[in-house]
């Protein structure tokens, strides 16, 4: 198992080891002890509950950095025969640490300590990592590294890498859940549906990195438009959905309310962001679709949404 879990994380790109973070953001502070101190003193350190491991300094040789594990502490301690405690309390902390622990840098992306903690002999697998410092050491669990990698792989299932919004499934997933906790009351859900224009013309003459940092600013710009209890994700290549679910109101006051929130988005993402000329910033088609009252198809609102999403394209283009 250890194996297909290194192989994960080094197959995690380094976009999703930013989302990750980097070891940094896991390490907590390590109290760093001089490898004479007797291993009866080191005990005494180990009772507090939030100590789990400790650096040792050699003190003969400063450059050289070893660790003891709680768990690799109470192994020594208990020994074969049980009279680990007698034979080491007074013997000098080095005598039970590991010398050869795995050490990184400030700032290296979890899925690098990750793989190579997977690396490591079955026997120290799953002790703790070092994380070296000028000033100060750190220390994270094995178990909090692979933790942030399988988040980040989560995460890189349900959302879109370049937006870094949900994708397809995981919107469609959300609205049907929420269509499920309407089902047979009065309140309504509403979808909105954003087609972006152009964006094969913007590839072609400015190129595709261009095109893909209209998207990454535009799914920004629509993030931050998001009233409360709304969510968005992107349903297409040049399509985004925005979710939401109304208070109980009548089909009067459902049309109205969908259509504001469609204005609503349609308004923050129509100027241009930062560092993009108008020339490359894209309108929009939009659509908007709301339940009836007491029951909410997702099925249904999809369909509904985009068939008069395709009504205005086909408008747009008698203009």
């Amino acid at each position: 198992m250890h194996e297909d879990i290194a192989r994960l994380a080094r197959h995690v790109a380094p976009r999703g080891a930013a989302r990750a973070g980097s070891i940094t953001d896991l390490a907590q502070p390590v109290l760093v002890v001089g490898s004479t101190m007797a291993v009866g003193e080191l005990e005494v350190v180990f009772r507090r509950p939030e100590v789990g491991s400790v650096a040792v300094q050699d003190d003969a040789a400063p450059e050289r950095t070893g660790i003891v594990t709680r768990a690799g502490l109470a192994a020594a301690l208990t020994g074969r025969l049980g009279y680990g405690r007698a034979v080491l309390e007074r013997r000098p902390t080095g005598a039970v640490a590991d010398w050869s622990p795995l050490v990184v840098a400030p700032g290296t992306p979890v899925a690098d300590v990750a793989a190579a903690a997977m690396s490591r002999s079955a026997q120290r697998r799953y002790d703790d990592v070092l994380v070296s410092g000028a000033a100060s050491w750190g220390a994270a669990t094995t178990a909090d590294v692979m933790r942030a990698v399988v988040a980040e792989l989560a995460e890189r299932s349900t959302h879109d890498p370049l937006t870094l919004l949900p994708g397809r499934s995981a919107t469609w997933y959300s609205l049907t859940r929420r269509c499920a906790l309407v089902h047979g009351g009065a309140t309504r859900v509403v979808l909105v549906l954003l087609d972006v224009r152009g964006t094969g013309t913007i590839n072609a003459h400015h190129g595709q990195a261009t095109g893909d940092a209209v998207l990454t600013a535009l799914a920004a710009r629509l993030r931050a438009a998001l009233p409360a209890g709304c969510e968005a994700g992107r349903v297409d290549g040049d399509g985004f959905a925005v979710l939401a679910t109304l208070p109980a109101m009548d089909d009067i006051q459902a049309a109205a309310s969908a259509d504001a929130l469609r204005q609503h988005l349609l308004a923050h993402l129509a100027e241009p962001s930062d560092g993009f000329q108008a020339a490359v910033w894209p309108a929009l088609h939009s659509a908007a679709a709301w339940s009836v009252a007491g029951a909410a198809d997702a099925d249904e609102l999809v369909a509904l949404a985009e068939r008069r999403l395709e009504r205005e394209r086909r408008g747009a283009a008698l203009v």
